[in-house]
C-alpha cells in the first residue's frame, strides 16, 4: 500500500519532467547565459578570449548619447502608436456597442490586420506608399499635385519624420483590432439593465461613458496598455522591413539598435547589456501601470 502511494505521488513529477527540461533548455539557460554575456566584451570577428569587464558595458550604454537618442525615438514611436491605437479602438468599440444589421461583418473586416503577418503588412504598406510607383502617391499627384516622400526624414504635419510616421501607421494598422477586442470584452460585461436605465433616465452620452462604460472598460484598458507597451518596446520586424532603421537613424528604435550592435558591430556584450536595460524598463513600467491603473480600478 505504501509503495503504491509513493508511485502515485511520483507519477506527476515524471510527467512534468520533459516540459521542465524544455523550459530549462530553451528559456532559463539562454536567459542566464545572456546575463553572464552582458558582463563580457568580445567580438565574433576578432579571434580573442572574451574579456570580463564587469559593469562597463552597462556604464558605457547609460552614458552614451547614442543610446538615449534611440530611447527617445522609441518613446516617440510608442507614444504616437498607443494614442492612435487606443483612440481608434475606443471609437470602433463604441460604434459597435449596439446591435445593428451587418455588425458581425464589420467586426470580421476589422480583424483582417490581425490575420496578416506583421512582415506582410509592412511589405503591403511599403508598396502602397512607394514614393515613385505607389498607388497612394499616384493618386495624390493626379488629384492634389503633391507627392510626399513617405520614407524620408522630412517632417510630417504631426511633427515627426515621414519615415517614423509610416512605422507608426503600420503598427496602428496591425494592433488596433487587438485593443478593440479587449475594450469590447469590457463593454460586453456591462449589465444590460444598467444601460437601459441610463437611457430611460435620459443621460447624455458623455455621462453614460464616464459612469457606466468606463468603470467596466478601465481594467481591460490597463491590460491592453501593459501588453501593447511591452510589445511596442520590442517592435522590430515591421521597422526593419519598412526602413531598416533609416534613413540614417531616423527610425532606429531601441530593438533595431540592439540588432545592429549584435549583428553589424558584432558587439554581443553591449547588445545583451542593452537588452537587459530594456527588460528593467519593461518590469518597472508594468508594475507602474498595474499600480496606478489596476489599483485605481479596484478602488
Amino acid at each position: 500500500m505504501i509503495k503504491a502511494g509513493r508511485g502515485r505521488n511520483a507519477n506527476p513529477w515524471i510527467l512534468v519532467l520533459p516540459a521542465f527540461m524544455l523550459l530549462l533548455l530553451f528559456n532559463i539557460f539562454p536567459l542566464v547565459w545572456s546575463l553572464g554575456l552582458s558582463f563580457y566584451s568580445f567580438s565574433l570577428i576578432i579571434r580573442q578570449k572574451p574579456n570580463f569587464v564587469w559593469v562597463s558595458n552597462y556604464a558605457n550604454l547609460i552614458t552614451s548619447q547614442e543610446t538615449w537618442d534611440r530611447f527617445a525615438k522609441t518613446g516617440v514611436f510608442i507614444g504616437y502608436s498607443l494614442i492612435l491605437q487606443f483612440g481608434l479602438a475606443l471609437l470602433f468599440s463604441l460604434l459597435l456597442f449596439g446591435e445593428f444589421k451587418g455588425r458581425k461583418v464589420v467586426i470580421t473586416a476589422l480583424t483582417i490586420p490581425l490575420m496578416i503577418a506583421p512582415v506582410a503588412s509592412a511589405l503591403i504598406f511599403r508598396y502602397l506608399f512607394d514614393e515613385m510607383f505607389g498607388p497612394v502617391n499616384q493618386f495624390l499627384r493626379s488629384h492634389l499635385g503633391v507627392s510626399p516622400l513617405w520614407f524620408s526624414n522630412e517632417l510630417s504635419p504631426i511633427g515627426v519624420p515621414y519615415a517614423m510616421l509610416m512605422v507608426i501607421l503600420v503598427e496602428t494598422w496591425i494592433w488596433t483590432p487587438f485593443v478593440m477586442f479587449l475594450i469590447m470584452a469590457g463593454i460586453s460585461a456591462i449589465p444590460q439593465d444598467l444601460v437601459e436605465q441610463s437611457r430611460v433616465d435620459g443621460l447624455r452620452f458623455r455621462y453614460v461613458f464616464r459612469f457606466v462604460i468606463l468603470p467596466y472598460v478601465k481594467p481591460m484598458l490597463a491590460i491592453a496598455l501593459i501588453f501593447r507597451f511591452m510589445d511596442s518596446l520590442k517592435t522590430f520586424d515591421t521597422v526593419y522591413v519598412l526602413t531598416a532603421g533609416g534613413p540614417g537613424t531616423t527610425t532606429e528604435l531601441i530593438s533595431v539598435h540592439i540588432y545592429k550592435l549584435a549583428f553589424e558591430r558584432w558587439d554581443f556584450g553591449s547588445a545583451t547589456a542593452l537588452s537587459y536595460l530594456v527588460l528593467v524598463i519593461v518590469i518597472f513600467a508594468t508594475n507602474l501601470f498595474m499600480h496606478y491603473l489596476m489599483g485605481g480600478g479596484e478602488r
